[in-house]
């Protein structure tokens, strides 16, 4: 695995901050103290960022706000992107459509480290609607607290729409992302899940709402180092749940149109030329920090149609081809 650079992540974590509230203005103090810095720390990379125009002075005011040179670099990273550029539109419509948070996902993996997924493109219905966020802070409000640009780790059951047309190796890898005793016989016991998956085009994740609830708690105490023992056995807690409830569950073989389920994700790939998933769509079912709705399997499988009719099209604009089930 590559060092990471603490001064190069400074600088993102700078920019990040400063984009999470494009429409507020930060003084230096604001920026050293979300930061977590001092303020000699940080000024020289405010200083170093302002004369490449990434940050722009105001000179009476003395705060600083993002720059025209961003613009210019995120219209040639949208430009220079054409998968993206494609799907940009359907992830918008199908938003509209549906009345929920539409995620394009692209594999963008670092080197010397496993591939992961790249958020791509986020459309929200409810944008027009949203108050800027808090300064210094990500809007909690957002779905799942995601931005263009964050890495998300395919780990079972995420990134099975990208293994269920797969061979075998692949879909071994894909598995060795669990731990040990959640691996076990996980190949076996997914096989039925992944071949759904390919029959219907799209897959359902389904959430467990007392993990989940768990989960946030742990995050909440693992913010304060005063709670550390609490956080490790809530943990623990945990770990014993997502054995009862493992990638199994999560990933529903057959759906009752009659039958209820909290779904979290519904998913569907969109494939190149190759036959190899070039972008994964993703409507979520749920917002951070809210329950896990209930739905009927008919709303479900009408959601899983519309989403797979919109990836089949995207595929056909790329120039793709919908590969045969893997056998």
């Amino acid at each position: 695995m590559s060092r990471p650079s603490p001064q190069t992540e400074r600088l993102i974590d700078l920019v990040d901050l400063l984009a999470s509230a494009p429409t507020e203005e930060f003084t230096l103090a604001d920026i050293a103290r979300a930061a977590g810095l001092g303020k000699p720390t940080v000024h020289p990379m405010v200083v170093a960022l302002a004369r490449r125009g990434w940050l722009l002075r105001d000179p009476g005011t003395r705060t600083y706000r993002l720059g025209p040179a961003l613009v210019a670099a995120g219209r040639a990273a949208a430009e220079g992107n054409p998968v993206l550029t494609a799907a940009r539109p359907v992830v918008r419509d199908l938003a509209a459509a549906t009345g929920l948070v539409c995620v394009a996902l692209v594999a963008g993996g670092v080197p010397g480290e496993e591939d992961d997924l790249v958020v791509g493109e986020i459309a929200d219905p409810a944008d027009d609607r949203r108050p800027s966020a808090p300064t210094g802070q990500r809007w909690r409000g957002h779905p799942r607290g995601l931005r263009p640009g964050d890495r998300i780790p395919p780990r079972p059951p995420l990134g099975a729409v990208q293994v269920a047309w797969s061979d075998p190796e692949t879909i071994d890898r894909w598995l060795d992302r669990l731990d040990a005793e959640q691996r076990g016989d996980a190949a076996g016991e997914l096989a039925p899940a992944l071949a759904a998956i390919r029959e219907r085009g799209w897959a359902l994740e389904v959430g467990d709402q007392l993990r989940e609830r768990l989960g946030r708690l742990v995050a909440d105490f693992d913010a304060d180092q005063r709670n550390a023992e609490h956080a490790a056995a809530l943990r623990r807690v945990l770990t014993e749940i997502g054995r009862a409830f493992g990638v199994t569950e999560t990933l529903p073989t057959a759906i009752s149109p009659d039958g209820q389920y909290r779904a979290s994700v519904v998913n569907a790939p969109v494939f190149d030329a190759a036959g190899g998933v070039a972008v994964v769509l993703c409507l979520l079912c749920v917002r951070e920090g809210h329950r896990v709705p209930l739905r009927t399997g008919a709303e479900i499988v009408a959601l899983g149609t519309r989403l797979r009719a919109s990836a089949e099209s995207l595929t056909h604009g790329l120039g793709g081809r919908w590969p045969p089930p893997f056998a």
